[in-house]
């Protein structure tokens, strides 16, 4: 079976872009070993203090920052690291040629109830600064902490996916993942309904109205609470993610991080063959203000995308 090291060097002739997504890979099977004695070690509760989102962290949020903090310093290929845990980004003394900028430990409020959580990346080139658009990344990916520990991955090419396996080796399971054209599932927050704008309102209603609805066909919502589990479920069978603008969150720009949960994940839906937008402009195409800024995200199997975007067209 194909390792990770092997899948890299068929997907691309830079060592030095290899080399910091062994580190992120490195960093993630280290956190797979933390989080599954995570509440033997009481490593589950908040930290006591809040980080630049205003969010409560956990314990494990800060210690999953460090973890991967330590591993790309060890890397003179990455220059930058920009961290949801970090108010500002980290200026490495390296002059690597990659900006690293990631959630570490994204869902960790379903810590204490056994959920799935995971680590988000992506890899930008040092000279563009930042401050850069999604279709600038060189790489993306995140890893799911669940059952098994899974990396989903793309360069340039394919999006694949690799298990972590018992000797630590990373071991691709699925070569090229594809996301369906059509779907039958969604997935969003049914308690923010209240607060939706008239897009957001009327996808839903004509999803759940079924066969005899606009949409023709009956739908499932599902709802994990936990992005990486969201989007590794829309990977492997399909299915529609949002996370809209609404009156509540209209004032922060979104709920999502662009740079390092918005982007990533588009760059592997679309490489996927799905599609994502804000519902003003397709995700990757997003200006970026600051290294938090928060936008609208909407991703997943491309009928369904533009089924939302025509909602949002209609003004």
């Amino acid at each position: 079976m194909t390792t990770l090291a092997q899948w890299l060097v068929a997907e691309t002739d830079d060592a030095a872009l290899r080399s910091v997504v062994v580190s992120m890979a490195a960093a993630s099977a280290e956190l797979a070993a933390v989080l599954r004695v995570a509440p033997i070690a009481g490593q589950t509760g908040l930290a006591g203090h809040t980080n630049v989102q205003g969010e409560a962290q956990k314990a494990l949020d800060v210690i999953s920052n460090d973890v991967v903090l330590r591993h790309l310093q060890a890397n003179d290929a990455v220059s930058v690291l920009i961290s949801e845990e970090l108010d500002d980004a980290v200026h490495f003394e390296n002059q690597g040629a990659f900006i690293v900028a990631t959630d570490p430990l994204d869902g960790s409020s379903n810590l204490d109830v056994n959920v799935t959580v995971g680590t988000i990346f992506s890899v930008l080139p040092s000279a563009g600064g930042l401050l850069q658009k999604g279709r600038e990344q060189v790489a993306a990916g995140f890893v799911a902490y669940g059952p098994a520990t899974s990396l989903v991955l793309r360069i340039a090419g394919d999006v694949s996916v690799f298990t972590l396996d018992g000797q630590g080796e990373w071991v691709q399971v699925v070569v090229a993942a594809k996301v369906p054209e059509a779907t039958g599932e969604f997935a969003i927050n049914t308690a923010r309904e209240r607060f939706w704008d008239a897009a957001t309102l009327g996808y839903v209603k004509e999803s759940v109205a079924g066969e005899t609805g606009p949409a023709g066909k009956r739908y499932n919502m599902r709802w994990v609470g936990s992005m990486v589990a969201d989007i590794l479920r829309i990977l492997m069978r399909g299915g529609i993610f949002l996370y809209p603008l609404d009156s509540e969150t209209v004032s922060k720009g979104g709920r999502l991080r662009l740079l390092y949960e918005a982007n990533p994940m588009a760059w592997l839906v679309e490489g996927a063959g799905g599609r994502s937008t804000t519902g003003q402009q397709e995700i990757l195409d997003v200006e970026p203000t600051g290294i938090h800024q928060r936008v609208p995200v909407i991703l997943g199997s491309a009928e369904e995308v533009r089924r939302v975007e025509a909602w949002y067209a209609k003004g």
